[in-house]
């Protein structure tokens, strides 16, 4: 699965090069789907933000991710029971760079202040040259790693931390130098295209 997901991100990220270059910020809809006969394709916007996300209808339950006011993010969403953020957009001053951010999460109560926990930058899949994907990480690894007693720690570096649960990172772009995008791939393909985030004119 993990690998579909990349092939199908890799995708992605040609189409909103080519989407962009005719002057649309709104990449083409992705080819693929999670389960063509039971999900659909749908462009949502919110927070300055775009995506392609999909609606899926699985054991009686309708999956989408939508725009959230009170999170002010997309969140993954199974009938009316949020399950998380999928997609959350944060502002940077000008001229600030991913560190920046810190500040930003410790002040929101996302980020412990005493935890040592530093930003890594990750080759995550091929992107525009402006692109660049960063993890918040415990200095300290041994803390991703599972309790004596088996028990899969939480992250040690908070909600928008490197998790053992799954994929979740930081996109910048230097085309959108005021972001930091917070997105949460979870343990299998994601009910939305990452590559297909894309600003707002």
């Amino acid at each position: 699965m993990i690998r579909a997901a990349i092939a199908a991100a890799v995708f992605a990220a040609t189409s909103a090069v080519m989407a962009q270059a005719n002057g649309s910020y709104r990449p083409d809809m992705p080819d693929w789907q999670t389960d063509a006969a039971n999900c659909s394709w749908h462009w949502r916007e919110g927070g300055g933000i775009g995506l392609w996300a999909e609606t899926c209808r699985f054991n009686d339950r309708t999956w989408q991710v939508m725009w959230d006011e009170g999170e002010a993010a997309f969140v993954t969403r199974a009938d009316d029971s949020d399950m998380g953020i999928a997609v959350k957009a944060f502002a940077l001053p000008r001229g600030s760079n991913i560190s920046d951010l810190s500040q930003t999460l410790i002040e929101a109560g996302a980020l412990d202040a005493n935890a040592v926990c530093i930003w890594d930058a990750i080759a995550l899949r091929p992107a525009p040259r402006t692109m660049a994907f960063y993890v918040l990480a415990p200095a300290d690894r041994t803390l991703l790693s599972p309790t004596v007693s088996g028990d899969i720690p939480e992250p040690a570096c908070g909600p928008y931390g490197v998790s053992t649960h799954g994929v979740r990172y930081f996109l910048m772009d230097l085309r959108w130098p005021d972001l930091a995008i917070f997105i949460d791939e979870g343990q299998e393909r994601p009910l939305f295209a990452p590559a297909s985030i894309t600003p707002r004119p």
